[in-house]
């Protein structure tokens, strides 16, 4: 029977025992907090969060606040609700690289890896920037790129603009309503600018960066689609821009694009046919 002042409506998987040792219940608060977000599909109010889980809104508003202090929770600019923060996807990102669509992803990075000689990765949409989640060295890769847990800006990086460019319109335009900070001379800072080449990158599904985030480094991203054809991730090579010459470009966007095709149809895509991330 439930104690007085408890929900009863309740999951009984959140049920605990009358005695419990210091600290155990805010533990629990802060999962059960953190589950109902991500359980929600999107942003979700304070007061909702509180009717789901059966607390006080007070006691809620502590718990996300907390949260908030530590990136596991956001809040969004216009409307003040919850969303789950960056800081998830870097804590997750270990585990994330040996299972699930990682794992799929991984080998066909080798693959690129060893066909390009660069650093291929595998990144998702966060709801601000990419996330690396994987990530295979070139045999004549010279530097770590995108390790898993690094973010990569919206505007300025090759797996950034992918999947802004398939990010709901919310998101991109949260994107190109901010500041877009300017690295190198080749940085787009204009957001009408952005948008046009955002436009261009989703109608051909693979995106570009020609030193704009570094003078000396550039990309190729390429869209991942899964079985009911939503873009679930970017498979990206990275390289020195001394190896990035306009004649090698053709052949990049074409490997990448390939590789990407090959994961898509392992996710389950076949609607119009993975191959047409092949065809530049």
């Amino acid at each position: 029977m439930p104690q007085k002042g408890q929900n009863a409506a309740m999951p009984k998987n959140s049920a605990e025992p009358t005695a419990r040792r210091p600290g155990v219940a805010a533990a629990r608060h802060a999962v059960e907090v953190l589950r109902c977000v991500s359980q929600a599909g999107g942003s979700i109010g304070i007061n909702e969060i509180a009717r789901r889980i059966g607390l006080h809104k007070s006691s809620i508003s502590r718990v996300v606040a907390t949260l908030e202090d530590e990136g596991l929770l956001e809040r969004e600019p216009a409307s003040e609700r919850i969303i789950l923060g960056i800081g998830l996807i870097a804590i997750a990102a270990p585990i994330l690289t040996s299972r699930g669509i990682s794992t799929i992803a991984h080998k066909h990075m080798e693959r690129l890896a060893h066909d390009t000689g660069e650093t291929a990765s595998f990144s998702v949409w966060n709801g601000l920037e990419a996330i690396s989640l994987d990530q295979v060295i070139g045999t004549n890769a010279i530097t770590h790129y995108a390790g898993p847990g690094q973010s990569n800006a919206p505007h300025c990086t090759a797996s950034g603009k992918l999947l802004l460019a398939f990010a709901p319109e919310a998101e991109i335009e949260a994107i190109l309503s901010e500041n877009l900070p300017r690295h190198t001379g080749r940085t787009i800072t204009d957001p009408q600018a952005l948008r046009r080449q955002i436009d261009d990158i989703r109608m051909r599904g693979f995106a570009v960066n020609r030193g704009e985030l570094s003078d000396d480094a550039g990309g190729i991203s390429a869209i991942v689609r899964d079985l009911q054809r939503r873009p679930v991730g970017a498979v990206t090579i990275t390289l020195p821009m001394y190896r990035f010459d306009e004649a090698r470009q053709d052949e990049l966007v074409r490997q990448v694009c390939a590789a990407a095709a090959r994961i898509s149809l392992e996710m389950g895509y076949t609607e119009g046919g993975a191959g047409k991330f092949v065809k530049l």
